[in-house]
């Protein structure tokens, strides 16, 4: 029993107080209108027990209960501050545990669902790419320019749903518009080799969505919102007539009911996109029809989830749940535009797919805390992927995921500061495709993963954490494996009050998915050919840094400095050569002399950089300032720019400098060296206003064979006239602002791309003109 005041004495209703074993809530309550409160805690007599009470925009605080005494009456008395946010953030993904974020052993960055909630996303990788070293070609992740472009096949980021794998069986890549933006709790990003943990594809990072769990108060939110594309800055280029629109719909209903937890969210969106319509004469562009998919670039999705929770059960310590997520939709998406300027957002003959998805998980999982503070986890994933391709390039696959983590801390052996956290994973995918028909005459493929892991966390008195830890992981696809123990290490020292140095070294392991493998394909005159022979690649990372808090006057935050160094042996790239027959004159323009791309091992590479962000709040009696910011310079480097990877001793050699279309400095393909990325959120008592900055430089290398296409004459995409006419790439800005009604309505104006500036990321892919949205906000709690 007890009470909860602010630092003024004024009793505060509704905030949230909860009994804790092993940093996992065990039952809770919630404090009346004057502030009091009772808590039943007979369950645990004779145990140590941690109270917290937290209550939303106050530090969460914590009162520990040594040798709970039966019958004894216990009164805490809470006086909650102000919270100070920035300098104490928590984090899951670094160690698989709860822990702060200033005392990690290795680079983790937390993106808040502001981000996602003040910009009006509608898919989350326009809010990763808010985050200092995250950039997207193409839909692909590059975290510190680890990655490249690569036909959607392959991903070196482990994309994770609350520590849950959402990669698609045979490619390997997720679907970004699946993931629910409508309850995240918060996104982890962590950068560097991380397969310790997280196994094959965490090979440059991984990035880890949180969902939230109901609490106490029930919430229910309802986002409108609607926008508009403005017309190309360049006049010739727009056939069509009218504008552009996109509608976005989301929802949320979290409540506690008795001792269930459930959360219901969804989200409906129908999008014109910003590209020509698939027959400019048939369109009719100036009527707005959401749900019609007839042009380049357009999309439709509607999808549900629901997550349930057994909170407080018979048995005590154990809860267990079932987490589900569908969704179903149409798009129409095209790889390369048709040429150069005039219709650059038109599309290519035959490199435009319409795809009909159907994408869905069913998560059952349960957890057990016993009395001796070990907690079992055992979760499980059935993922359902179908890809309704018109162009023979359907896919689907089924992917089923279990894993057991038992997790303890050293009070069993008297070790104090220790956490151990140790597993088994078995992953197997089936899948079936028209365009796999390299692995099978029917184009039905399978995969295996299985691993074992551990992981060390150690507390040396008050300043020093040092963590360790192996995996052993072996993969097969098709009956050809490989297995492969990869190892890490850090070490995290409290210089000073807010100051933390922190070093690391880790290895990553990655087999090639079904689609490097077996894929065989072709998109007009860009023909994708198969590579059974393809070998998995490794890495290994190492990173020294530092962490800064900083308070000048009302401002308060950290400043993050890190040096990094990754090398890679075998890397896997999708590189266009000579790997199919010459069919001579046979042959048509569309798999002329066998050329086409393939993802091949092209040697060794590495990245060195330098990553500086700064994260932080400035608060007044009327103003507060949210602030994000990063810059990030990488150097990614062939290291064995002369290694020919062509298989075939007949055929011309190919190399990093043969297939490279600018060899300066050896940079790989489809890097940019430099990014910058700031947001800044300002917000009063009824209103609020917001700017995002994002610029990174031009890729300059790419593959030649974009140019070469040209010269010979087999196309004319106008892709020289591009680069000579934009060298370099804009400064992008978002801008918004909106303001409250009451205690339950927002509405807000959202501008991205406010200047509304012209420009390709990777060449020959336009990317979005402006987009002016008005959202309202419906929300109580």
């Amino acid at each position: 029993m007890g009470a909860v005041f602010d630092s003024k004495g004024i009793s505060i209703p509704g905030a949230y107080v909860t009994i804790q074993l092993q940093d996992a809530a065990v039952t809770g309550t919630v404090s009346l209108e004057d502030g009091t409160y009772s808590l039943d805690a007979s369950h645990w007599s004779g145990q140590s027990v941690e109270v917290a009470c937290s209550y939303i925009g106050m530090e969460t605080q914590t009162h520990l209960i040594s040798n709970l005494e039966p019958g004894k009456s216990y009164e805490i008395r809470w006086i909650m501050e102000e919270s100070s946010e920035m300098l104490d953030l928590v984090v899951v993904s670094a160690g698989r545990f709860e822990q702060s974020a200033n005392k990690v052993t290795v680079s983790v960055d937390v993106l808040p669902p502001r981000i996602i909630e003040a910009r009006g996303t509608t898919t989350l990788e326009t809010a990763l790419e808010m985050n200092p070293g995250v950039t997207f070609v193409d839909g692909e992740p590059q975290i510190r320019s680890g990655s490249g472009f690569s036909y959607g096949a392959g991903s070196r980021v482990m994309v994770l749903i609350d520590d849950l794998p959402v990669l698609s069986g045979d490619a390997g890549r997720p679907t970004w518009g699946f993931l629910p933006l409508e309850n995240i709790e918060q996104i982890e990003i962590i950068k560097g080799a991380s397969s310790v943990l997280y196994g094959s594809s965490a090979l440059s990072g991984v990035i880890n969505v949180r969902t939230r769990f109901p609490d106490a108060r029930p919430l229910t939110r309802v986002s409108v919102q609607h926008g508009v594309y403005s017309a190309p800055k360049s006049a010739q280029a727009k056939t069509w007539k009218g504008l552009s629109q996109q509608s976005n719909v989301r929802f949320l209903h979290s409540q506690q009911l008795g001792k269930w937890d459930l959360v219901i969210g969804g989200n409906v969106l129908g999008d014109d996109g910003f590209l020509a319509p698939e027959d400019v004469a048939a369109s009719d562009t100036t009527r707005y029809q959401p749900w019609k998919v007839d042009r380049f670039g357009a999309e439709y999705r509607a999808r549900i989830n629901a997550n349930i929770r057994k909170r407080d059960t018979r048995v005590e310590g154990l809860n267990y749940g079932l987490n589900t997520n569908w969704q179903i939709g149409e798009a129409l998406n095209t790889l390369i535009w048709q040429n150069g300027p005039d219709s650059i957002y038109g599309a290519f003959d035959g490199a435009a797919t319409r795809t009909n998805q159907l994408i869905g998980t069913v998560d059952p999982y349960v957890q057990y805390l016993s009395p001796s503070g070990v907690r079992h986890t055992l979760r499980n994933r059935w993922q359902y992927l179908n890809n309704d391709n018109d162009n023979e390039q359907s896919n689907g696959s089924h992917v089923f995921y279990t894993e057991y983590q038992l997790h303890t801390n050293g009070d069993r052996w008297n070790i104090e500061g220790l956490n151990l956290t140790t597993g088994i994973v078995n992953l197997q995918a089936l899948s079936r495709a028209d365009l796999y028909s390299g692995g099978s005459s029917d184009g039905n493929n399978t995969a295996r993963n299985m691993a074992a892991y551990v992981q060390i966390d150690q507390a040396i008195g008050d300043r020093i954490n040092v963590a360790g830890g192996a995996r052993y992981e072996y993969i097969e696809v098709n009956s050809q494996g490989m297995g492969k123990p990869v190892f890490r290490v850090g070490a995290n020292y409290q210089l000073g009050e807010t100051t933390f140095l922190r070093s690391n070294f880790g290895q990553g392991f990655r087999f090639p998915s079904i689609a490097e493998r077996y894929i065989r394909t072709g998109l007009g005159a860009l023909q994708i050919y198969p590579n059974e022979n393809l070998r998995p690649e490794f890495s290994w990372s190492t990173e020294v840094a530092i962490k800064q808090g900083l308070k000048w006057g009302n401002f308060m935050g950290f400043v993050d400095l890190a040096f990094f160094h990754q090398e890679y042996e075998d890397y896997i790239e999708f590189t266009f050569g000579q790997w199919g027959p010459d069919e001579g004159e046979e042959a048509n323009i569309d798999n002329v002399f066998g050329l086409g791309f393939q993802s091949v091992n092209t040697g060794s590479s590495s990245v060195t950089g330098a990553e500086i962000t700064l994260t932080g709040r400035l608060e007044t009696e009327r103003v507060r300032f949210d602030l994000i910011t990063g810059y990030t310079f990488t150097n990614p480097r062939s290291t064995s720019p002369n290694y020919n990877y062509n298989p075939d001793p007949e055929g011309n050699p190919t190399t990093y400098i043969s297939t490279s279309h600018d060899t300066t400095g050896m940079i790989l393909k489809y890097r940019s060296p430099h990014v910058f990325r700031f947001d800044l959120q300002c917000s009063g008592q009824k209103w609020f206003g917001g700017l995002s900055v994002r610029y990174q430089t031009i890729i300059n290398n790419f593959d030649q064979a974009f140019i070469e296409f040209e010269e010979q004459g087999f196309v004319e995409w106008g892709v020289q006239n591009w680069l000579d006419t934009h060298p370099q790439l804009p400064i992008i800005l978002d801008a918004r602002i909106g303001r409250e009604w009451g205690e339950n309505h927002r509405i807000a104006l959202v501008v991205n791309n406010l200047t509304n500036a012209e420009y390709t990321i990777r060449p020959m892919a336009m990317e979005a003109p402006r987009l002016a949205s008005i959202m309202y906000t419906y929300e109580i709690k």
